[in-house]
């Protein structure tokens, strides 16, 4: 086989056998099909997908801005831009390039032999699943900002007036517990109440975007404060608690004397007036009054353990 007249010169020519003609022939159209199956392949896998994202895309963005995220005043604005650029060059690419997107399946010889490389679509989706549902929560806080606001609202209060029932309590401790070490109570949050107000008007303004993430750090740290003002309240009242514990085992083992006969022994009834007019004076010495009434469980125990006469006195 001649490639051009046989007076043309400086032409590449190349010769065949009928044999190898027929070879090069079926070589050649092999590769053909296998160019035209895989282009199909491609075209028929990714611009229609391409084209139902776009469509996601587009309703997605109209429900950003419904809520106020916008490209350069939200970053979910920002990337929904990013994504329609990189939708709009992969659609074009995918079109008039399709072999860049092929992956040739290892060791096979069919037409066509791989699959569409689907990785960069496959990124878009994501990018766009995971901003849809950034704008979901955002349109949830547009639902139900008002309650939230409310619980956030009580949540506050109820710290603030834990807070004040343990200022309340300390000022008690140090005026009626002696030699006691009561923590200092930290003053109203001053802070996140700003932080509420400023939430309040996100919501008035219908500024859902910024409202959506200051709700939940508000929602967390309210309830962190909640939670140290409630142990600021043990923790001042520990002293408090002590002491009624003190005085219900006194009055408990007292009962338990008077129940066995034995509420006249003036040893018994001398140790209780002790351990009484200490616990209930005021500065009251926690560990002198502990002291006490563990003479009297002691001396009661004594009394309550040893022979009696007929009078119920202890020989």
């Amino acid at each position: 086989l001649v490639a051009g007249g046989a007076g043309e010169q400086g032409l590449l020519s190349e010769r065949f056998t009928l044999e190898g003609l027929v070879r090069r022939m079926n070589e050649l159209y092999a590769s053909s099909l296998d160019l035209v199956v895989t282009a199909d392949a491609v075209w028929s896998a990714l611009p229609a997908r391409i084209d139902l994202l776009a469509a996601e895309l587009g309703r997605t963005r109209s429900l950003a801005h419904s809520v106020g995220v916008r490209p350069g005043e939200h970053p979910a604005g920002d990337e929904l831009e990013d994504i329609t650029a990189e939708l709009t060059a992969l659609r074009s690419q995918v079109v008039t390039d399709p072999l860049a997107f092929w992956r040739p399946a290892a060791g096979s010889s069919a037409p066509g032999g791989g699959r569409p490389d689907t990785a960069r679509y496959d990124r878009a989706a994501l990018a766009l699943e995971d901003i849809r549902r950034e704008i979901e929560a955002v349109l949830a806080v547009r639902q139900d900002s008002e309650d939230r606001l409310l619980r956030l609202r009580d949540v506050l209060s109820r710290a603030d007036r834990t807070l004040t029932e343990a200022r309340s309590a300390r000022g008690e401790v140090l005026a009626k517990i002696a030699a006691s070490e009561v923590p200092a109570v930290s003053g109203p949050p001053t802070a996140l109440q700003e932080r509420l107000a400023a939430a309040a008007e996100y919501r008035r303004h219908q500024q859902w975007h910024r409202l959506s993430p200051l709700l939940e750090s508000l929602e967390r740290e309210a309830e962190d404060e909640l939670m140290r003002a409630r142990e600021s309240l043990t923790a001042v009242t520990a002293p408090l608690a002590v002491r009624a514990e003190l005085r219900g085992r006194l009055d408990a083992y007292k009962a338990k004397v008077a129940r066995l006969g034995a509420a006249e022994d003036p040893l018994l009834i001398e140790r209780y007036d002790t351990a009484r007019r200490m616990l209930w004076s005021a500065p009251c010495d926690l560990r002198v009054a502990e002291q006490a009434v563990l003479r009297y469980q002691q001396a009661a125990a004594d009394v309550l353990s040893g022979p009696r006469d007929a009078g119920g006195r202890q020989w």
